[in-house]
């Protein structure tokens, strides 16, 4: 197994880890803090999030891509010298925001409409943006480097660190008034990735101490600003994409419940309408997405070093697998979701009417699952600029659809899943033409069509396995599990057979 896969495949499993992880926390934090004290700390993790998301600068997928670059050239040197100037850059503007933030913070604390009990956990969380800042310059070092096995355990030990926090602190703490107990669920944020920080920390230092004999003096130094150059030019367009987002994620509920409201719907039928789309529906939706962020960690270095090294076939060969495994684990989860859509709503939410959320979703999820691995490759391609300016069109575009359409009676909430798919297929088809623009990459037909075979006999399986409602959960388990096991089985046996016919293609030797 070749470094990108063996870095995929390990960084799947850490994420999937984490996903478990993460619903089990929730678990553990609803039950401790009930709904108000869920609200506040929901309320204090977008705030975390923006910050994040500027104290970083995107600068882990810039690191990756600008070491990955320099590793061609062996030049541990200049290695260093990026590692560092990253580390002072952020560092600075970390400390910057937390001082910024905690001033803010507490102006609109001294607001009579703001519940004082609110700034607790923000107050709590701002510490926390120089550790994730570090963190993250050391996951992009050493995603640079293609070990991703650092990656995984840090991730692994901030997981285990947070739910073993989250499940014996809050025990003690259960008695105090609520805002205490909401802080300490954040200190658990903290906890986790103080414990991160700490084993990158180790493992850069114990790295570097055995490769830097090699580095030699002759080794001509990199400028500052040239490194800052590189840096920003994949950074800055990267966190305008995530910033975008963002606030499209922030301004997407407002406009989708007055739409409905201007189409006639109720106001309390509206929250639970989007509540059952957003946090059912697509939540179970986007699940398997795990496996496309994984790709993306290890897509950058490894298309930016196929670059770099202009080796065509090595690059193109990189893009095949990322379609490979986006459509192995894509096509059987659509399948799944649409036909399945409400025993699954039903076995994780109890709720059978965000199920027609999931199936109408569920035939064009696979668009969704393209565009980290796509994004990944122009990324590496150094086509950042073009992955921004689609995507502030694509979601102008999205806003105007849901707008338009969810304001109509006859449309209603599904004129909002109809610009979430038009945006995902828009977005990925646009990608791909950039793609195949720069690299000028041929899709294998024939591959795809085998994955495609595979997918039309497991839907007329689907078909005949679906007109029995599965109420017993565990028979709705073995269900998924039937399906899965024949549409992986289907796709081997295919491979077998067009292997076999290429050999009868092929002529021998003499």
């Amino acid at each position: 197994m070749g470094t990108f896969l063996k870095g995929t495949l390990i960084l799947s499993l850490a994420m999937l880890y984490t996903k478990v992880v993460e619903f089990v926390v929730s678990i553990l934090l609803a039950q401790s803090l009930g709904s108000e004290g869920m609200g506040f700390y929901m309320m204090a993790l977008p705030v975390i999030g923006l910050l994040i998301t500027i104290a970083a600068l995107e600068f882990p997928t810039a690191l990756s891509k600008v070491l990955a670059e320099e590793e061609v050239h062996q030049n541990e040197r200049a290695r260093l010298q990026i590692v560092k100037v990253s580390f002072f850059v952020i560092m600075g503007l970390s400390l910057l925001l937390v001082a910024v933030s905690a001033a803010i913070t507490l102006l609109l604390l001294k607001w009579k409409n703001i519940d004082i009990r609110l700034g607790y956990p923000l107050l709590a969380l701002i510490p926390i943006v120089p550790v994730i800042g570090t963190s993250s310059i050391l996951k992009g070092y050493f995603s640079g480097l293609q070990k991703m096995k650092p990656i995984a355990i840090a991730q692994l030990l901030e997981k285990t660190a947070h739910l073993s926090f989250i499940f014996y602190v809050l025990h003690y703490v259960k008695d105090l008034p609520l805002e205490y107990r909401v802080v300490a669920a954040v200190l658990g944020l903290g906890a986790g990735e103080l414990v991160s920080l700490f084993f990158f920390s180790a493992s850069f230092l114990l790295g570097e101490r055995t490769t830097g004999e090699a580095a030699t003096e002759k080794t001509a130094p990199v400028s500052k600003r040239s490194i800052l150059k590189k840096l920003f030019q994949v950074s800055l367009p990267t966190t305008g994409v995530r910033i975008l987002n963002a606030l499209t994620a922030a301004v997407n509920p407002i406009l989708i419940t007055q739409s409905l409201l201007f189409a006639g719907i109720a106001a309390s039928v509206a929250t639970k309408q989007y509540g059952m789309l957003t946090a059912f529906a697509m939540t179970i939706g986007y699940f398997p997405g795990f496996i496309g962020y994984s790709l993306y960690v290890s897509l950058v270095p490894s298309i930016s070093e196929a670059r770099s090294k202009q080796d065509d076939h090595a690059l193109h060969q990189r893009i095949h697998q990322a379609f490979h495994i986006t459509l192995l684990y894509g096509i059987p989860c659509s399948i799944v979701m649409y036909f399945f859509a409400d025993e699954l709503t039903v076995l994780f939410y109890h709720s059978p009417q965000a199920g027609q959320f999931l199936m109408l979703l569920s035939p064009f999820i696979l668009f969704h699952y393209l565009l980290s691995p796509l994004q990944a490759i122009l990324f590496g391609l150094g086509r950042a600029r073009d992955v921004f300016s689609q995507t502030i069109w694509v979601n102008i575009l999205s806003i105007l659809l849901i707008v338009s359409l969810s304001s109509q009676s006859s449309f209603g909430i599904h004129g909002v899943i109809i610009a979430v798919n038009f945006s995902g297929v828009l977005l990925s088809f646009l990608h791909y033409h950039t793609i195949v623009e720069e690299v000028h990459f041929k899709p294998k037909l024939m591959d795809y069509a085998i994955f495609l075979a595979s997918g039309a006999f497991t839907i007329g399986l689907c078909e005949l396995m679906h007109r029995t409602h599965y109420e017993d959960h565990i028979s709705i388990i073995i269900v998924l599990a039937v399906v899965f096991a024949v549409y992986y089985g289907t796709l081997f046996f295919l491979r077998l057979f067009q292997s076999g016919l290429s050999r009868l293609w092929v002529k021998p030797e003499k």
